[in-house]
């Protein structure tokens, strides 16, 4: 164990792709906590174009502005509600995936994978992932004005195929669909002389419980020509909030401003950046299990592409518990 584990870092790097998107994707529910000006668990809409080297500045203006008490029994609430944990998903098995998505029954061995000339899937019960991805090898890209055109539809289709999943409605923050663009532009030629396809048109999920953001819980699906899925990627694990944390009194706003800052300044390290935060249920690992910590997600985003984040604890009480994912096994 790490003992008293207050903050979690780790950096990222923004690139360019599901057209536009991945930024999106990298912090999420900021982007998700800001949709709406009067949501408390992520910060202000205005503070995203904010940046500055006064680190305090940020910090003040970033945090999200929740009432302690009111989220402490939000969170006392979802205990309650899940004593045992929350896992809605109905894929356990390779079989469970086949009737998902229509494939024919394949020979597993006793394994949790399997390989074809045409397609690959399989489920990890240890980290709670599925996936599945077809061979597009030698099939045309989708045109990009039908890409636009079957959008909103497959769309729908992705919704239902979630709640086919065991992901209803209910549990989801926030959704996009959008187009995985494929640009062709022969060496030497003019910009205008590009042509435009779509790889495939994607949906992808963020995950709540009770209004409360699932970090590292999400959905991606994505299709191509008639609605055929060509890929799918699932993170919908049980939710089980840390068994010792007995008192759900949250740290003050003072408290959390200090933590933050010294992590921003720290990450920063005197250049311009912005800062963005949200509420988040984060997990992490308790005697080789997951269990789930509700936190302060930091973004240090400075203009340029690379960037850092971090988690601050908002609960009082400290929690031993290991950092990292739960492997695959």
């Amino acid at each position: 164990m790490n003992g008293l584990t207050n903050m979690k870092k780790s950096t990222f790097r923004t690139r360019a792709g599901f057209a536009g998107l991945i930024g999106l994707l990298l912090l999420a529910p900021l982007a998700a906590s800001n949709a709406a000006d009067t949501n408390d668990l992520g910060s202000p809409a205005e503070t995203a174009q904010l940046y500055s080297e006064d680190y305090a500045r940020l910090v003040d203006a970033a945090l999200p502005r929740f009432d302690g008490e009111v989220l402490g029994r939000r969170l006392a609430a979802v205990r309650a509600k899940y004593p045992g944990g929350h896992d809605p998903l109905r894929l356990r098995k390779i079989s469970d995936i086949e009737a998902l998505l229509g494939l024919p029954h394949g020979e597993t061995g006793g394994t949790d994978y399997v390989a074809t000339k045409t397609e690959t899937y399989g489920i990890s019960a240890a980290s709670a992932r599925v996936h599945y991805a077809r061979n597009l090898e030698g099939e045309k890209p989708m045109d990009f004005a039908e890409a636009e055109r079957s959008q909103r539809e497959l769309e729908a289709r992705h919704l239902d195929l979630l709640g086919r999943a065991g992901i209803d409605a209910g549990q989801v923050l926030f959704a996009k669909t959008g187009i995985m663009s494929l640009r062709t532009q022969a060496a030497g030629m003019p910009d205008e002389s590009a042509t435009l396809a779509a790889d495939s048109v994607f949906t992808y999920a963020l995950r709540n419980i009770d209004g409360l953001q699932v970090e590292g819980s999400e959905a991606r699906i994505a299709s191509r020509g008639a609605g055929d899925i060509v890929s799918l990627s699932l993170r919908w694990p049980a939710v089980l909030l840390h068994p010792q944390l007995t008192s759900f009194k949250l740290k003050s706003t003072d408290e959390l401003k200090r933590e933050a800052l010294a992590e921003v300044a720290r990450a920063a390290n005197g250049a311009v950046v912005n800062v963005q935060m949200a509420v988040v249920l984060r997990p992490v690992k308790l005697d080789g299990r997951r269990v789930f910590v509700p936190s302060l997600k930091v973004g240090v985003l400075p203009r340029e592409e690379a960037g850092a984040m971090f988690y601050v604890d908002l609960p009082q009480q400290q929690l031993a518990y290991d950092e990292g994912e739960i492997a695959d096994r």
